[in-house]
């Protein structure tokens, strides 16, 4: 282990830190994983079925040959699907003994495998609709060590606590649902969350000699991510347009003749030469979208996307199952207030140059998925969770940039007196939706979404309810507590960066 650790360049007291955010969000995403039906999740029973045809050396196919209990999955997923008022009881009746194998199809058969070829472990250990428990548990596992990983580096790195309680408002209880579920936009998010931490503190902190700390995440998190999908590549290279520019045209020079930034580069561009031409061979798959015929077309259906931008913040927010499970709609808004003021905030303590890389990734967070939408979708088809990815750095491009200057060391009295509201209010918020998102979700699937909350429960999860809510509510309250408390190594002696020009 000691070995493993000085490779890593991760001191052990660092090491607990991680481990405590690791096992509150682990707590968390697989109680979710257990609690949630089989295929409640969008186009969950999609991906299943391809990790069950990529582990079988299917890859790159809509139409795998697979046994039948695996196709089985739209049967699960249609009796529950947008129908809010049937509980998960229905699927009781679904289920089939039949092991031949038959074609099934997936509209996720052209996606990058990689994801797919991990998750697909558990199709071979149960191979039938249930080994998705165990497929969810894969994915929940790189999930929360990305998260955790980059949430710990995060909170170490800063010298005030408001890095932290920005990341609160990413961990949307859609940030949250995903890691629940199978569906490859939970590694996306918590990629480049950890990679934009690790990014920053390479560009803009102190600096060193030797391998750090966030080198490794920031080579781990880069190499998942562009493997994760399709324009994974696309969110990593904006979002590193972004960090250089908040590191300057001085230090970046210093990068590139840093021996550390070329075994990193070199490592992320291997991985994304990979993944940029499993994309040009297989090509995009669309599905329930129209592609629009002509440039002009596109433009409009850019307008389109816009038209209904309410709708993406609901989803952002947490719009879950198949984006038929709404969070009440004062939640939405009142994340989306919550999410501009901390940004204005955090400009207005950034230096000139730190702002324009706000500027930048403020920019892509809110104009990629528009252009793309438009131009390859007329403005259809892009769901909220394909964006948190660009939200998650943008916080803490925003926070960080703030966090480093160029206001004098402490804070001056009134931004502390903003923090410290920050303090008690993002974390408080947090908590509150999520609850609120969690218990209705838990009443749609036991009792029926329009049913009264007393109604009696019509179904039985796996695993007891009430152990369930032990486990996340605990969760929950360790990994807020975590990101609230502020201890006087952890950021008070925190090390300025070098972002203080202007």
């Amino acid at each position: 282990m000691s070995a493993l650790l000085a490779r890593l360049a991760l001191p052990r007291r660092p090491l607990v830190d991680v481990a405590v955010v690791f096992i509150a969000l682990l707590a968390i995403l697989l109680s979710g994983a257990a609690f949630l039906p089989i295929a409640s999740g969008a186009d969950e029973a999609a991906h299943y079925v391809y990790a069950a045809a990529v582990v079988r050396g299917q890859a790159g196919t809509l139409e795998p040959t697979l046994p039948a209990r695996f196709s089985n999955m739209d049967v699960f997923a249609g009796c529950i699907a947008f129908h809010p008022d049937v509980t998960a009881a229905c699927q009781g009746p679904l289920r089939i003994s039949s092991t031949a194998e038959v074609l099934s199809q997936t509209n996720a058969g052209l996606y990058n495998p990689v994801f797919y070829l991990w998750t697909g472990l558990g199709t071979l250990v149960v191979p039938t609709e249930y080994g998705l428990y165990l497929s969810r548990v894969l994915a929940a596992v790189v999930t929360a060590l990305f998260l955790a990983w980059g949430l710990s580096l995060l909170r170490r790195s800063s010298r005030s606590p408001l890095p932290a309680l920005a990341a609160t408002l990413f961990l949307t209880p859609m940030t949250l649902y995903v890691g629940m579920v199978l569906n490859p936009s939970a590694w996306e998010i918590a990629t480049l969350f950890a990679a934009t931490v690790a990014g920053f503190a390479v560009a803009c902190g102190p600096s060193t000699t030797g391998w750090r700390e966030a080198h490794s995440l920031l080579l781990a998190a880069s190499c998942v991510l562009v493997v994760t999908r399709g324009l994974s590549p696309l969110f990593l290279a904006v979002t590193a347009v972004a960090l250089l520019v908040v590191a300057g045209v001085e230090r970046t020079r210093r990068l590139l003749t840093d021996h550390r930034a070329w075994i990193l580069a070199g490592g992320v561009a291997a991985v994304t030469a990979f993944s940029v031409l499993w994309v040009l061979g297989h090509g995009t798959n669309y599905v329930g979208v129209e592609k629009p015929a002509s440039l002009a077309d596109g433009l409009t259906g850019i307008s389109v996307f816009y038209s209904n931008y309410h709708e993406q913040v609901t989803q952002m927010y947490g719009n879950l199952g198949w984006l038929d499970l709404r969070s009440p709609n004062i939640l939405s808004t009142s994340w989306v207030l919550l999410l501009g003021g901390a940004l204005v905030f955090c400009f207005g303590l950034a230096t000139r140059r730190a702002r324009w890389a706000i500027l930048i990734a403020f920019g892509s967070a809110t104009l990629i998925p528009g252009v793309l939408s438009g131009l390859q979708w007329s403005g259809y088809g892009w769901q909220g969770r394909y964006t948190m990815p660009l939200v998650a750095a943008l916080l803490v491009i925003a926070a960080l940039a703030a966090d480093a200057g160029p206001s004098t060391t402490p804070m001056d009295a009134g931004t502390r007196r903003v923090v410290g509201m920050l303090r008690w209010l993002l974390p408080t918020f947090l908590v509150m939706g999520v609850t609120i998102t969690a218990v209705r979700t838990g009443h749609r699937y036991l009792a029926g979404d329009t049913s009264a909350l007393t109604a009696a429960w019509q179904w039985t999860p796996p695993l007891a309810v009430p152990v369930l809510a032990v486990a996340f509510f605990g969760g929950l309250l360790v990994l807020t507590g975590t990101l609230v408390r502020r201890g006087s190594d952890l950021v008070e002696r925190a090390p300025r960066s070098s972002v203080t020009a202007r």
